[in-house]
């Protein structure tokens, strides 16, 4: 299995932003995460593979809150980032298709932001391989809040610009349906905590410079619209010092089904 073109060109162009600008993950959503991992069989001694873990935002926070994780990351600038801010946490490189550990080696599995590029009947099986009795999935999703004006207006120029997404986002699909299909999984649970990022209009710029499909757009494409997009938050919006960036974090969990 290999990456897809766009988040291996766009995440590997990125890495450096996409490690100092891309959101933490709700505190109490890590708390829920950790109280998931020390519900298994294992207690406090849960494993915790973090499989797609980027440069680490996720991987980090949950080293922090005391669970033994490893991360899986098959891209090269992303995983040096990783390696470079938690080099006490093991980092081996591969796909969630083909997760390059042993079956039955750990308690839970979190995926963050990245699920949707998978494909979900592989990346399941697998998952569910690695598992052991009475572990859990976790999938941990940063979703900005379209309610908000500024917020819908800035997703809309950006697909605009771009030509458009290569992936759903996290509303756009039913996830549980996704899991259901593929088989092997119980019922699907969402939880939603309140995740407002505090940032600046240059911040929400860094933001968009990070995301796959314009970091892999050519310089004048990209410049064109960072341009625009400042004229739409300073100017029609009235953005200025710092103010809140609204999302949610949600987390969708399930166990596997006995086999």
């Amino acid at each position: 299995m290999t990456v897809d073109p766009v988040a291996a060109g766009g995440f590997a162009a990125a890495a450096p932003t996409y490690s100092r600008i891309r959101p933490t993950y709700a505190r109490a959503a890590v708390g829920r995460i950790v109280e998931v991992a020390r519900s298994t069989p294992a207690g406090r001694d849960a494993e915790v593979l973090d499989v797609a873990a980027g440069t680490g935002i996720l991987t980090g926070q949950l080293a922090r809150a005391g669970l033994r994780c490893t991360a899986v990351e098959p891209l090269a600038e992303m995983a040096a980032q990783l390696r470079r801010s938690l080099p006490a946490v093991p980092c081996v490189g591969g796909v969630a298709e083909a997760l390059p550990v042993r079956r039955g080696s750990f308690d839970l599995v979190t995926v963050a932001q990245a699920f949707h590029w998978f494909d979900p009947p592989a990346a399941l099986a697998e998952i569910r391989r690695v598992l052991r009795p009475g572990g859990q999935l976790v999938l941990a999703w940063n979703v900005r809040d379209a309610s908000v004006g500024w917020v819908a207006d800035l997703d809309d120029l950006v697909e605009h610009h771009s030509g458009g997404r290569p992936y759903s986002q996290h509303d756009e699909r039913r996830w549980a349906r996704v899991v259901e299909s593929a088989g092997g999984f119980g019922d699907l649970v969402e939880e939603r905590f309140d995740n407002p990022v505090s940032t600046t209009v240059d911040g929400v710029l860094d933001r968009v410079r990070s995301i796959s499909f314009v970091a892999v757009l050519p310089p004048e494409r990209q410049a064109a619209l960072l341009e625009e997009a400042a004229r739409l938050l300073r100017d029609a919006h009235g953005l200025e010092g710092t103010f809140d960036y609204p999302h949610h974090t949600v987390l969708d969990r399930c166990a596997p089904l006995d086999p």
